[in-house]
This record gives C-alpha cells, sequence and structure tokens, in this order.
C-alpha cells in the first residue's frame, strides 16, 4: 500500500498565490508524513483555484503544482445531466494535466435518500467507490443532541459570543470511500477523518482523490 496524507488549507497564507485568469485562489493541498498528523512537518502538494464566473463549461477547480512554473495537475468540470440520472444527481469531470480524461465523480444521494453520497469512477471503470457523509452513530448523536442547540447558543450569546464558532453547528462530515466489489471485504481507497485525508495511490488516482477532497470541501 501507498499511502498519502494530506488536508485543505484555506488560511490567508495558503490563498497567498496568484489565481488563474478567471479563477480564485481557493486553497492548498498540504501533504505530511503519514505517522506524524499535525506535527507541522507538511509539504505543499497542490494549489486549487476556484472558477469564479458563471459559465459551466469552464472547469468549477484547476488544481496545479506548487513549484514555479506551475503547471496543471487536473481540472474538475460539471457535466450535463445523463439520461436516467437521477435530479438530485450532480456529475464532474475529471481530466490530468494534458487533458485526459481519469474518471468522474458523482454527488448524489444514498439509497434511502438520507444522506450525501460521492461516488469516484476512474476512466476504465476499472475503480468505483462510494461513500456517506457521516457515520450513523455520528448521525445519531447530531440529532439526539439538536433539542439543546438553543440552549448551547444562549450560553455563547450571556458570554458576549454574538457568533457562536461553526463547530456548535456541524453535521457529521467522516467519510469512507470504499471500493465496489462483488463480494468479500471492500478496501478504502480514500479516508476522510476530519481534518485529514488518507488515500491509498494504488487503490485510487491520487489525483481523483485530490478532486474529491476538493469537491468535498467546497
Amino acid at each position: 500500500m501507498t499511502e498519502i496524507q494530506f488536508r485543505i488549507s484555506q488560511g490567508r497564507i495558503a490563498k497567498g498565490f496568484t489565481a488563474l485568469p478567471g479563477y480564485e485562489a481557493w486553497g492548498t493541498l498540504q501533504g505530511t508524513d503519514p505517522g506524524k498528523p499535525g506535527s507541522g512537518a507538511e509539504t505543499p502538494l497542490a494549489r486549487v483555484h476556484r472558477h469564479s464566473g458563471s459559465d459551466d463549461r469552464n472547469p468549477a477547480f484547476t488544481l496545479t503544482t506548487t513549484a514555479e512554473p506551475a503547471h496543471t495537475l487536473c481540472t474538475i468540470t460539471p457535466q450535463a445531466p445523463q439520461a436516467g440520472a437521477a435530479d438530485s444527481q450532480t456529475a464532474y469531470a475529471v481530466h490530468d494535466g494534458h487533458g485526459r480524461f481519469i474518471g468522474r465523480i458523482i454527488h448524489g444521494r444514498s439509497p434511502l435518500g438520507i444522506r450525501q453520497a460521492w461516488h469516484i469512477e476512474d476512466a476504465g471503470k476499472q475503480c468505483s467507490a462510494v461513500a456517506y457523509k457521516g457515520t450513523t452513530l455520528g448521525w445519531i448523536a447530531y440529532w439526539a443532541f439538536s433539542p439543546f442547540w438553543a440552549i448551547w447558543a444562549l450560553v455563547f450569546l450571556l458570554n458576549g459570543d454574538l457568533r457562536p464558532g461553526g463547530s456548535l453547528w456541524n453535521k457529521p462530515r467522516r467519510a469512507r470511500w470504499r471500493l465496489r466489489s462483488g463480494g468479500g471485504a471492500r478496501k478504502v481507497a480514500l479516508d476522510f477523518r476530519p481534518v485529514w485525508y488518507r488515500t491509498d495511490s494504488e487503490l485510487l488516482d491520487v489525483h481523483l482523490s485530490y478532486a474529491q477532497a476538493a469537491l468535498y470541501g467546497a
């Protein structure tokens, strides 16, 4: 297994680069030692440029190298709905830096329609991984404690915090992209445990992992 661990940084420094024409500097992918998450020993892996216009024909995101002169790693472009696709589905085509199609990412709903679903499929349809936003246990806890939100909000207000931190309202975000297979245990190709992503580049093209992280974090 060849594991890569990375996160999306969107602080002021992470956005301090010149974006491509028609784009905004959205963030930077930071890689780190898999054995030392959060150690501070991070390496910039890619810059993420987000399209700032309304033309859906342009890539929604473009990922470039951090070294100069920068070159494109991959682009993420919305696709027109396919025949028979659910109204709630949104599909994106991912191309590498040479314009070669490497896969699709589909955003939809789980079979029961309760959770968001993310599906990654490579160009040859040899790899198909799906994840649902938030774990079952996480959602149970989220709704179980929801009646107390008003009390917590009041506590924040009484302490002079007029804008409570986003963590007060955050929904579960943990996700594991498991490979679909005919039988047996399904391997995890991409794992998101806020705020870190872990991907196995032997199971999933690393640029598809980066593209999925950008869409998931948008």
